[in-house]
């Protein structure tokens, strides 16, 4: 299944749950009374350094703005 997706959106499953948690956690941070700990918490990062280093990587910037 994902080789069939992979093959018509040319994204991998990796891809997409990575693009799926980005949105999430991007939604979270707009919208919530949240901390970043516990946005990091309620998406199953180890601790908030990993969702920080996570959400660089793919934004770009830090959760922090």
């Amino acid at each position: 299944m994902w080789r069939l997706i992979k093959q018509n959106t040319l994204k991998s499953a990796t891809e997409w749950i990575e693009n799926y948690v980005l949105l999430e956690a991007k939604a979270m941070l707009k919208s919530s009374k949240l901390s970043i700990k516990q946005i990091s918490e309620e998406l199953n990062f180890a601790d908030q350094s990993v969702f920080g280093r996570y959400f660089k990587r793919l934004a770009g910037v830090s959760p922090k703005g």
